[in-house]
């Protein structure tokens, strides 16, 4: 019985410390693929792009992101003239909503400045996971539209966790889904990758699907990546009301 024990023990041992050891090499081969090792000398981001949405069929949808490393993120969304801006600045954030009569800026809840934070993790949660304090563990294998793609585990802590998955050939992300509770609800959303380009050193999807389980499904076409552009920190001030 305790020979029983004790090699199962052992086989728990093996297994946990082998799929910490491919969980880890995955993540070497994604760093060397895609450059990420320069994501060090990025300090801010800005991205802009078109969207096309399940939830608003045949409008054009304009989007801009601009984040500054661990500190503050603004999200626009146009839409025939109107935008929906969404922004974090450390612990506080705050919101408008012209799409739903809310034109004036209302203060985010803690649970939605949670959710929003990762926007300022500009490099993302695998870059450095270790030191933002997450574990890793690999879980397998899994289909992405046709790819028997890499998955991998990433526990972030305070009931969030993420899915990456990656393409076994180049190592580039395919896949991302992310769990977390919002509100007290459970929220998921899944992005699939695709159309990679290399731009100044860093390689970037520059088409993503998502599925989001309040705006439908949505492709996010990107126009144009800027890393370390000009901030002014007034962008993430919350305006008065009118």
């Amino acid at each position: 019985m305790k020979k029983t024990l004790l090699a199962a023990a052992l086989l728990l041992i093996i297994n946990t410390f082998a799929s910490a050891q491919t969980a880890e090499d995955i993540i070497t081969k994604h760093i060397e693929a895609t450059g990420a090792q320069h994501w060090k000398d990025v300090k801010a981001i800005k991205m802009e792009a078109n969207i096309t949405s399940e939830a608003a069929a045949g409008m054009a949808i304009g989007w801009t992101m601009v984040a500054v490393r661990d500190k503050a993120a603004r999200m626009d969304v146009s839409v025939m003239g109107m935008v929906q801006t969404s922004v974090i600045n450390g612990d506080k954030g705050w919101s408008n909503n012209p799409f739903m009569g809310k034109t004036d800026p209302e203060p985010m809840t803690a649970d939605q400045v949670k959710a929003m934070t990762s926007m300022t993790d500009i490099d993302g949660a695998i870059v450095g996971y270790k030191e933002k304090g997450y574990t890793v563990e690999y879980v397998g294998k899994e289909d992405v539209d046709g790819t028997e793609a890499l998955k991998i585990k990433i526990n972030k802590g305070d009931k969030k966790i993420e899915y990456a998955f990656y393409d076994p050939e180049t190592y580039y992300e395919i896949k991302n889904v992310q769990v977390e509770e919002v509100d007290g609800k459970e929220m998921q959303t899944a992005t699939v990758y695709s159309n990679f380009k290399t731009q100044d050193n860093i390689v970037f999807p520059f088409t993503m699907q998502q599925a989001n389980p309040m705006m439908g499904n949505s492709t996010i076409t990107v126009t144009a990546v800027t890393l370390n552009p000009t901030v002014d920190e007034k962008i993430f001030e919350m305006p008065a009301k009118k």
